[in-house]
């Protein structure tokens, strides 16, 4: 006999990555902020590969709350389940995969890294932009042109530049993302969040 009771569908896990241009580009603190001010119940950290981890997946909550280190900085900011993959080439996709899949349906996920990018589908995608095309890593053209919004620091080896000049090559690579510069004077990383957070809440609102 067929049952008129229907099953509840798995809820989804809404998504947002943060990638960047270099290191030190400020999108461990993007991402820290992003998990405090959204309420954000998972993060995940991708590194490249390397020897501080012996595992590419890595859960403990011993080596995740490591001081100073990413992962710490996003259970810091309140995330509940933190994870850390540390992998790269053909590796990365399968260890993606098995890191994602440990976190529990539903809920708010921030990923930080650019790699990401190139398996995941997310809701929203950041990238902070803080030293020349030319100096930008191998993954960092590619995550930029799949940003709905770039955050530029007009400081340091941008700080001869101004938005004039910047823009013609973003809008290369990135046609249609919303872009915030930002430096000292305008209160610099902290003083690009509030607008940041605001049209990252719109977007999920309406996912």
């Amino acid at each position: 006999m067929k049952s008129n009771s229907t099953q509840p569908s798995t809820p989804r896990t809404r998504i947002i990555v943060v990638g960047a241009s270099s290191k030190k580009a400020g999108k461990s603190t993007v991402a820290a902020r992003l998990v405090k001010e959204l309420g954000a119940e998972y993060g995940l950290k991708i590194s490249s590969g390397g020897s501080h981890s012996l595992e590419p997946v890595t859960t403990d909550p011993e080596i995740i709350s490591t001081p100073g280190t990413d992962t710490s900085a996003l259970a810091e900011a309140g995330a509940s389940t933190v994870i850390w993959v540390n992998a790269s080439g053909p590796e990365l996709a399968s260890e993606l995969e098995r890191a994602l899949s440990m976190f529990p349906p539903g809920g708010l996920l921030v990923i930080e890294g650019n790699s990401a990018l190139e398996y995941v589908d997310p809701d929203f995608t950041i990238f902070v932009m803080n030293v020349p095309f030319e100096a930008f890593k191998p993954s960092a053209l590619s995550a930029l042109g799949k940003a709905d919004l770039v955050m530029i620091n007009l400081e340091d080896e941008l700080s001869k530049l101004d938005s004039v000049e910047l823009e013609p090559g973003i809008r290369r690579q990135a046609p249609e993302a919303y872009v915030i510069y930002f430096n000292r004077e305008s209160g610099g990383l902290e003083g690009a969040m509030p607008e940041t957070i605001r049209r990252v809440k719109a977007a999920l609102e309406k996912a």
